[in-house]
């Protein structure tokens, strides 16, 4: 069962544990299940959390929001501390703002409201929105 479910779409060992018990499966069988998975390598949080990472920020996502998702599939604090910063690739947060702005076809200083609430609604900080968008 585990397999068709990873086959389905990657999960972390939290997402798969609880979705074999939502199924109707021992807690104890579950998680046997799940270490068997990691075994043969089926399960990888921390290479999911960085490919999840770097998927979001493609589309335009700000750190909280990359860690806000992560968080939610169970991945480890520390593991998403990496993916975040890995998912930066080298850049500074308010640069990858400055992208995801430039990539919306919004220009701060023609409509800094449109701006800052984009920037807010994509998980990048308010330090950064005050970074970008000026303030009149």
């Amino acid at each position: 069962m585990a397999a068709r479910l990873l086959a389905r779409r990657p999960m972390t060992t939290i997402e798969l544990e609880a979705r074999l018990v939502a199924m109707g499966y021992q807690a104890r069988t579950a998680s046997g299940v799940v270490a068997r998975a990691r075994e043969l390598g089926w399960l990888d949080d921390e290479t999911l959390a960085l490919d999840r990472a770097r998927a979001l920020r493609a589309r335009g996502a700000g750190a909280l929001k990359i860690g806000a998702d992560l968080g939610q599939r169970g991945v480890p604090p520390a593991a998403i501390d990496v993916a975040v910063e890995a998912s930066r690739e080298g850049r500074e947060e308010h640069e990858c703002a400055t992208a995801a702005l430039a990539r919306a076809g919004i220009v701060p200083a023609e409509s800094p409201a449109r701006a800052w609430r984009f920037l807010l609604q994509r998980g990048f900080g308010e330090e950064v929105a005050t970074r970008l968008v000026p303030v009149d």
